[in-house]
């Protein structure tokens, strides 16, 4: 019984160090009226990236929204160029590769008795 504890234990243990500090995205920020600057949110709680309300400064492009959930239950958004947001859907795309190919290699034996 020891053993079968410690052998889950162990596999708790991997996939939690995967999750434990969460997953940042980072990328550049720009405001419409052309601010920039740069923003950090946790893969896990990117709810969704649309279009935004205005135009990039200097370009015919709209610029996307990044909305996300915050600590308190509620959500953020973050401008961003169309560019950045494709950047930040790869890192996103990445992240979910990598979640699932550490399940796949947890290598978690489950002994019965």
């Amino acid at each position: 019984m020891k053993k079968t504890c410690l052998i889950i234990l162990a596999g708790i243990l991997t996939v939690s160090t995967l999750y434990a500090g969460g997953y940042q995205v980072v990328f550049e920020t720009v405001s419409c009226n052309g601010s920039t600057g740069f923003a950090s949110v946790a893969a896990e709680n990117v709810y969704k990236i649309e279009n935004g309300d205005c135009m990039a400064p200097g370009s015919k492009q709209k610029l996307k929204k990044i909305v996300a959930k915050n600590d308190k239950g509620s959500y953020d958004t973050f401008t961003l160029t169309a560019e950045e947001a494709k950047s930040v859907i790869g890192d996103l795309k990445a992240y979910q590769r990598a979640k699932l190919k550490n399940l796949e290699n947890a290598h978690t034996l489950i002994i019965g008795e």
